[in-house]
């Protein structure tokens, strides 16, 4: 029989494991005619009584519980790679832990895969519940990483929630680099995809993990995993900027501002500098990363049913 294997990476979610428990497993239970289900928890380094609950549901649900201990916080990236190392599944979902992806939208992803996809990509409908600023800047984020993708067609307003194939599993195990953003590396190894909309959710409990320095840090590791297109804009950026720079420079000359003009100048061409400089040294971090060969995440233990691990 089949096996599905739904990876849930949690940080801090101590109130929250034992209702994603329950509600996973009841919208499971129509599927387990055709297949064998199991939910595979990743605790990332909580330091809350996560691991505990962790446990606690592994006992009282056994089989049904996979649960995994990464030996520090490794962040939402390291926490999934380990879930995929791990999943025994012929069919691996990707969830968020807070309950903002209903579980009853996973019978809708499998419906998909059994029409022949590999790849299923559950995507909001609307960000109602988002504030302004949230809007604003995911839409940024997607106009940027739309226009550095090249081939890789990154869907707008969907996240972590998807459905793989064990072919696709396989695959994204085969990439070496550890800077992995799950949403670029899914598009990049391809296959089959279908996308479907659902209407997220408001979160069960506690608050979101991601504040506004975490979200600029993800975003960056997302464009430069994309392509190096970035780079390449510098190129255009000198020229635009130099063509500037002569503009202004004859303007001056010809002008009674001239103190006014030559340094709006120099504040110009400074910024071009100070932004051309900074694409550059986040490209040069993630050579530095990757040279040092280091694991995305490191599991510290690691239970499942009858330890059986492969």
């Amino acid at each position: 029989m089949r096996r599905i294997t739904i990876i849930a990476p949690m940080y801090n979610e101590e109130n929250l494991v034992s209702e994603y428990c329950e509600r996973v497993l009841k919208n499971l239970k129509p599927l387990e005619i055709d297949y064998t289900t199991e939910i595979l928890m990743i605790n990332d380094g909580s330091k809350d009584r996560t691991w505990e609950k962790m446990s606690e549901m592994y006992e009282k649900y056994y089989p049904k519980l996979s649960i995994i201990n990464l030996s520090r916080n490794f962040g939402l990236e390291g926490a999934i790679n380990a879930g995929l190392e791990k999943a025994k599944g012929d069919i691996v979902i990707v969830m968020d832990a807070d309950l903002q992806d209903p579980p009853s939208v996973i019978l809708e992803l499998v419906k998909k895969y059994e029409k022949g996809y590999d790849v299923v990509v559950a995507k909001r409908k609307k960000r109602e519940s988002d504030t302004f600023f949230k809007k604003f800047s995911a839409n940024l984020y997607y106009k940027i990483s739309d226009k550095l993708s090249g081939k890789l067609k990154l869907e707008k307003n969907a996240a972590n929630f998807r459905l793989l194939s064990r072919k696709v599993v396989d695959e994204l195990n085969k990439l070496e680099e550890k800077n992995k953003v799950f949403r670029v590396t899914v598009p990049f190894v391809g296959m089959k995809t279908a996308v479907i909309e659902y209407n997220r959710d408001q979160r069960f409990s506690g608050k979101t993990k991601y504040n506004l320095f975490s979200m600029i840090r993800y975003a960056l590791d997302g464009i430069t995993s994309i392509s190096i297109e970035p780079l390449r804009k510098i190129f255009t950026i000198s020229i635009f900027s130099s063509i500037v720079t002569v503009l202004l420079l004859i303007l001056s000359i010809i002008s009674k501002e001239k103190l006014y003009i030559l340094g709006f100048i120099i504040g110009f061409f400074s910024t071009m500098i100070l932004v051309s400089l900074t694409i550059i040294g986040e490209y040069t971090g993630q050579i530095m990363i990757e040279s040092k060969r280091r694991p995305i995440s490191i599991i510290d233990d690691y239970k499942t049913p009858n330890n059986i691990e492969e």
